[in-house]
């Protein structure tokens, strides 16, 4: 390839439909999608605009094969958008290339931000345009918007907000990279934090914890994978879809972990205080806590 690349002008997609959908809202071609899975919102309005596209669907990224059939469009321009592997060099070669993060960065790099902000009880986070690199979410930042975290607020409802916003802006940023008008990128500044993604088995609730620990944590895991316990002598699977931290009272003296009813409503008692519990599912049975009541007494 020579130094001054040959392209079509247009967009090589890579993520969820919403931002693929914002592009060509703004009138930007694309040259080929990459689906990061099979769904994803938009998916059904996004299918009749890109018949004719090459498309797709979570390749393996370093197969020379799948690297050479992506050059062959010649993009001018990467855009990932929630785009769930990593880009490697080979392909980010092929062009300039950006990124959006639902994250603070350098805060909360990684594949989880979102419910790493919550467990961490942050008040706010942003969404941040980057360029694409090679080492995870560490590119420089062009654009950084800033969000507050409502205090009830569940990973599953903050990554719906967060992610249409962030197609929104990736789509602006790119319309002004193509357009030579690109904003001024500043490098990321600050202690780099790490967001992994845990899985279904590290989602047990730890009730010696604090009860805002626990309302938090709970919050994080809903709606995947979902914050769970044991209970009764059969240990039966609960798995807590809303809790609400509140006073413990007289129920100060039972250990961390115990049920109690107060007030006709299933309560847990936590390390500091205790959690009420308003939604849950105990075996394959959707309860409120108020049922769940009736089921201990």
């Amino acid at each position: 390839m020579s130094e001054a690349r040959e392209t079509n002008g247009g967009v090589l997609y890579f993520g969820d439909p919403q931002g693929a959908l914002c592009l060509l809202d703004r009138g930007v071609s694309l040259v080929g999608v990459v689906h990061g899975r099979r769904g994803g919102p938009g998916r059904a309005r996004l299918n009749p605009r890109i018949t004719g596209l090459p498309r797709f669907t979570l390749p393996d990224l370093g197969d020379a094969a799948i690297v050479d059939a992506l050059a062959a469009l010649r993009p001018a321009l990467l855009v990932a958008a929630f785009y769930p592997r990593r880009i490697p060099a080979s392909i980010l070669a092929l062009a300039p290339g950006l990124n959006v993060h639902p994250s603070d960065l350098p805060r909360f790099r990684g594949p989880d931000p979102i419910a790493c902000a919550l467990r961490a009880g942050d008040a706010e986070t942003a969404v941040c345009v980057q360029f694409l690199a090679e080492g995870l979410d560490e590119g420089d930042v062009l654009l950084r918007e800033r969000h507050a975290i409502g205090p009830r607020e569940t990973a599953g409802a903050l990554a719906t907000r967060l992610e249409a916003r962030g197609a929104e802006l990736i789509a602006d940023v790119a319309v002004a990279f193509l357009a030579g008008r690109a904003p001024v990128a500043t490098p990321q500044v600050g202690d780099v934090t790490w967001a992994p993604l845990l899985g279904p088995d590290d989602a047990e609730v730890d009730f010696s914890r604090s009860a805002v620990e626990v309302d938090r944590f709970v919050r994080a895991a809903t709606p995947w994978p979902g914050a769970f316990t044991g209970i009764g002598e059969a240990n039966e699977l609960l798995v807590l879809h809303a809790v609400r931290p509140v006073p413990v009272g007289r129920f100060a003296v039972l250990p961390p972990g115990t049920p109690f009813v107060r007030d006709g409503v299933a309560h847990i008692r936590c390390g500091e205080d205790a959690v009420r519990l308003d939604r849950l599912t105990l075996g394959r049975r959707r309860l409120t806590g108020a049922r769940l009541a009736e089921l201990l007494v």
